[in-house]
């Protein structure tokens, strides 16, 4: 069969799903078609981490039902996160990710590859250097700053329990993979492609290793074995990650092999965290970005969640406070986007659209007047991330 494979995600963690895919349609005879149009087979990876990403994928695949004559497939995050909503306009094929082996065999037949013999590292090159002026030398092409970096992933799922992630409805279990795996396959693609910065990616990235006998520091002494030059970046590493690694992270930071740090905080107010059962608590944010401020390490961003269910005005002024005294380069704010399922969707003293999007812009305005660049769920900046998703 010819198939169109498009991927409409917010995480570049997911980008391993679509080469798994990718891989597996391949190995087993299917051709991969560069248009829509093209193809028999369209499969569509969606997205629905927050309320914008959702309803972009939602309308995609209301675009892609109603302009191609292919067989339309829906796979990701929505049939799992908001299956009624798809439900409502799209009675096709779905592939719920933790059943994704049956379904994928099931819609493309097992041939001569089973879909588990597919599954290794997910490593990919860097695409470029410099994401800005790729950026402008290529606006159509969906980049990140991911894309500058060797990207790996080095495991899936998370083991939190936070009671707002809708994300925790689709994920698979959590799985760590081999570190002596991750190290060789880091190796060749350095030599092949002479990058030395890579970027470390997972759901929960300071749970590597808590399934399998080994953990993110004996990782990180492992790769950077390999070359002298080499520099890491660590992905999604939660606050509690860094608590309970505290002294290795401090020594790699004084060594300077640790590239960037995306430490997403959410809240920085101790009553919401509470609520929102992260692992951490606001002393510990104080001690983790205190101590980056303290050595002048400024390569950090941060993600917070704006509007969740009890959230007062002291609140959120807080975590802007926060902010503002620790100067992170980069902040994503969100709003709390409500979820069926989720423990967040029971809780009491819901902030109203109205409110959530009036505290939305007044912290973006804060933040920017500082000179930190923040980007929001209707920003330009996400705007035009859509478009660029959303080119076939």
């Amino acid at each position: 069969m010819k198939v169109f494979i498009k991927w409409l995600s917010a995480c570049a963690t997911r980008k391993a799903e679509l080469e798994q895919y990718r891989s597996f349609l391949v190995k087993n005879g299917h051709e991969i078609v560069g248009k829509p149009q093209d193809s028999e087979v369209i499969l569509l990876w969606t997205c629905g981490f927050r309320r914008d990403h959702k309803d972009n994928s939602l309308a995609e695949v209301k675009r892609y039902q109603n302009e191609y004559n292919a067989k339309l497939i829906v796979a990701g995050c929505l049939p799992d996160i908001v299956p009624q909503e798809l439900a409502e306009g799209f009675s096709g094929y779905v592939i719920n990710w933790r059943d994704d082996k049956k379904k994928m065999e099931e819609y493309f037949g097992r041939g001569v590859v089973n879909f588990d013999n597919v599954c290794s590292v997910f490593i990919q090159e860097n695409v470029c250097e410099d994401v800005d002026k790729f950026r402008k030398e290529n606006p159509n092409k969906d980049v990140t700053f991911h894309d500058q970096f060797i990207k790996i992933l080095v495991s899936e799922g998370c083991n939190y329990k936070c009671t707002y992630c809708s994300e925790k409805l689709a994920f698979p279990p959590y799985r760590s993979f081999p570190e002596n795996e991750i190290v060789e396959a880091c190796r060749r693609m350095v030599e092949k492609t002479g990058c030395y910065e890579i970027i470390l990616m997972s759901d929960s990235l300071g749970d590597y290793g808590c399934d399998i006998g080994t953990n993110l520091p004996s990782l990180m002494h492992n790769l950077l074995k390999i070359n002298p030059k080499l520099k890491i970046a660590l992905n999604n590493f939660n606050p509690e990650g860094f608590v309970l690694f505290y002294e290795e992270i401090s020594n790699f930071l004084a060594k300077g092999d640790i590239r960037h740090l995306n430490l997403p905080i959410q809240s920085a107010s101790d009553r919401i965290l509470k609520l929102m059962n992260r692992p951490y608590s606001r002393s510990d944010l104080d001690k983790i970005f205190g101590l980056l401020n303290e050595i002048c390490y400024v390569e950090f961003d941060t993600h917070i969640i704006i509007g969740f269910p009890g959230e007062t005005k002291d609140d959120i002024n807080e975590t802007v406070e926060f902010i503002l005294k620790h100067k992170p380069k980069y902040v994503l704010a969100s709003c709390y986007m409500e979820t069926h399922g989720m423990e967040s969707y029971n809780l009491s003293n819901k902030v109203t659209e109205l409110t959530m999007r009036e505290r939305l812009q007044a912290a973006k305005s804060r933040i920017t007047a500082a000179g930190i660049i923040c980007n929001t769920d209707d920003s330009g900046l996400s705007i035009d991330r859509f478009r660029r998703l959303n080119i076939a």
